[in-house]
């Protein structure tokens, strides 16, 4: 992991719990204090973003629809609290370094107002499921700033009726998590790969097994699990590496208590190949065979990603009644190729995810969903 060398503080934000737990964690490091965001940004004296933090108070929404990239891939219509954003795990595909244009890890303190807005958008539709999490601009649990965050939100949305809370990370720092009350309503999940992957690409984070270890830990404590695949990389044994991978899944975990599981191929924008390539060269991912596909993203052609995913997919449901399985942003041409089906749009998906939670656990979500309150739209 990255580590982090500075530290700065917004004024607004030297007192916050989080603040202050926070710097515990960083006995050695003095900590600047800022008036302003702007000071930071027009800084030229740093390290790499991801060896500096910035605590400030959030000054606008933090909770938001995810950012699904274009119409013609199919978005599961998941929310995000962006809490955290940036990660020090350093993945060499980290799309992160490149999307976020701050030249800091930005941790916000205010937990008291993003969780009541959170509860809020949620509340406007109490007929409705909804899916959020924490890991889509930064890992869930890497930063104690963010476990911080995690804890209190898990507490939370424990007895929020219509919201299912998502954690998801590459490491194994679940140990504050799982004592706590969760009501059924979070889900720990774990990027995985096959480890040869991770040991080239994914070095920071926590290996395979451990991860494998860690679910089973969370599975035991009473919380259900998730895993996304993603992103699946083209290897010359690629078949073998992700079926063993599918095997070690449910090897390590009951099938049962998995909620979903989601395939993903490797993506990025066409100017981070350049700096992939001069900042990890060992890494042969920006040599796949790739095109910019209609989201403007650099993804393998189509049919070499079909042959990707259906050994994937065959292998995880091969088991009686298996997990919910999904794709994040790809083309109903390929959901049809891949598993013979294809949600309507995604709306339809989200539904999905709400029949397939109410009915395999309908103990923790007792709400059976009616499809018409998934087509209208909803303003996060």
């Amino acid at each position: 992991m990255s580590i982090i060398r500075k530290i700065f503080v917004s004024a607004s934000a030297q007192n916050d719990a989080l603040t202050r737990q926070t710097l515990k964690d960083f006995p050695n490091i003095i900590p600047e204090i800022l008036e302003d965001r702007d000071d930071l940004s027009n800084r030229n004296d740093l390290p790499d973003s991801k060896q500096v933090l910035f605590l400030t108070r959030s000054k606008g929404d933090v909770v938001k629809d995810c950012p699904g990239t274009s119409k013609d891939y199919l978005c599961c219509q998941y929310r995000v609290i962006n809490q955290t954003q940036n990660c020090p795990l350093n993945c060499t595909y980290c799309i992160l370094r490149f999307y976020l244009n701050f030249p800091a890890t930005l941790i916000f303190t205010n937990v008291e107002d993003i969780l009541p807005e959170a509860a809020t958008k949620i509340q406007r539709y109490p007929k409705r499921l909804f899916r959020i999490g924490t890991g889509e601009l930064g890992d869930s649990l890497a930063l104690s700033g963010s476990r911080y965050f995690a804890e209190r939100a898990v507490k939370f949305f424990a007895n929020m009726p219509n919201v299912l809370f998502e954690l998801k990370s590459k490491t194994t720092y679940i140990n504050s998590i799982m004592p706590l009350n969760h009501g059924g309503k979070t889900i720990l999940s774990w990027s995985l790969n096959p480890q040869e992957i991770i040991r080239k690409e994914e070095s920071a984070a926590a290996n395979l097994s451990e991860r494998l270890s860690a679910a089973k830990r969370a599975q035991d404590a009473g919380f259900l699990i998730g895993f996304h695949l993603d992103p699946i990389i083209n290897l010359p044994d690629g078949n073998r590496l992700y079926s063993e991978l599918c095997e070690a899944i449910y090897d390590a975990v009951d099938p049962a208590g998995i909620a979903w599981i989601s395939l993903g191929s490797l993506r990025f924008p066409p100017s981070m190949k350049d700096a992939m390539i001069e900042r990890y060269p060992k890494s042969a991912l920006p040599y796949g065979d790739m095109i910019r596909g209609i989201d403007g993203k650099l993804r393998y052609v189509r049919p070499l990603r079909v042959s990707m995913y259906r050994p994937i997919y065959q292998s995880l449901i091969s088991i009686p009644n298996p997990p919910f399985i999904y794709f994040c942003m790809e083309s109903s041409i390929v959901w049809m190729e891949t598993t013979g089906f294809t949600p309507e749009n995604n709306s339809h998906l989200d539904y999905l995810f709400a029949e397939s939670l109410h009915r395999r656990f309908p103990d923790r979500y007792p709400m059976k969903p009616e499809r018409e309150e998934y087509n209208q739209e909803c303003i996060f």
